[in-house]
């Protein structure tokens, strides 16, 4: 069923707080601190996560830290992601945050349908919030009106349908497609913005990347305006893999970026998560392969004490 603005939020309310709220200005839901990780849905060798590898993994992160509490998956469906995960998550406390695919369409239902599949089979305790999307705007696979139409037939799913008002529910994307007026519909749409920025990926050097990052941040909150909340998606620094620009690729440069940008974020309880928990060696490319803060055998690669 798809849900639009116009019928998923005026069905929620009654003649008199439609008359009061003309125009219709729905309050997003706000997003408490966390800290955690993206993580996937694969083990090193390709094949897919059981609940036993979901609850091992999850309580390794826990582990580190009791700040650390959440994780970000890429997909509800890949892998039976959240039929295994949500399990798990409920056995060890930590909380997920789900990612929803918006291309293709046909994608997108299925994606879709196994975010109803879990909310129905375990409510909503376990879910912090969802994305409908992942840097689909960048790469330019998608018009910026069908994934706005998405993020309102997901809002109106959750919100709506199922009673979880208190679940947020964005899209996240490349801090340069935050700040392109041609998203514009997709912010509004967006009750969280989350914003994935590596000054890797923008060849800085690691002695500067902080401060790259951080322009990245204000860039795009003052692009998306005040009133909207701000969530760190992704942002990370590889171990292994060819320079890029002047970006080096190091344990010892992890370390660097961790301690001034993950900590940052930690001591100023902005919500986000590193890219990424484990390294990925079933991944096709160098550098995709290292961005682990822990190895693929779950060994934490550096200090992650702030």
């Amino acid at each position: 069923m798809k849900f639009s603005i116009a019928s998923a939020f005026m069905a929620a309310m009654t003649a008199a707080e439609l008359v009061a709220a003309a125009p219709l200005e729905p309050r997003a839901p706000n997003v408490s601190y966390f800290s955690g990780f993206n993580i996937g849905a694969n083990k090193p060798n390709g094949d897919c996560k059981s609940t036993q590898d979901w609850i091992d993994e999850f309580n390794k992160i826990k582990s580190w830290s009791s700040e650390f509490t959440t994780v970000k998956l890429f997909s509800t469906s890949d892998c039976w992601a959240l039929a295994n995960a949500v399990p798990a998550a409920k056995a060890t406390g930590l909380k997920i945050w789900a990612g929803v695919w918006a291309v293709d369409r046909a994608k997108f239902e299925r994606e879709k349908a196994a975010l109803e599949q879990a909310i129905k089979d375990h409510g909503t305790d376990w879910l912090v919030g969802i994305n409908v999307g992942s840097e689909s705007l960048y790469r330019k696979e998608i018009h910026p009106g069908v994934l706005t139409e998405q993020i309102w037939d997901v809002k109106g799913m959750v919100q709506i349908a199922h009673g979880a008002s208190h679940i947020a529910v964005g899209s996240a994307d490349t801090w340069t497609s935050w700040v392109d007026g041609a998203n514009a519909d997709v912010v509004r749409a967006c009750d969280v913005v989350v914003m994935n920025a590596f000054p890797y990926w923008q060849g800085a050097p690691v002695d500067d990347a902080q401060g790259v990052f951080q322009t990245a941040i204000d860039n795009t909150k003052a692009a998306i305006g005040e009133g909207k909340q701000l969530i760190i998606g992704e942002t990370g620094w590889p171990t292994g893999g060819p320079d890029f620009g002047s970006a080096h690729p190091s344990v010892e440069n992890l370390q660097k970026y961790y301690k001034s940008t993950g900590c940052s974020l930690r001591t100023s309880k902005t919500p986000h998560f590193w890219f990424s928990t484990f390294d990925e060696p079933n991944r096709t490319s160098d550098i995709e392969k290292n961005f682990g803060i822990a190895t693929s055998d779950r060994n934490l690669k550096i200090d992650i004490t702030c």
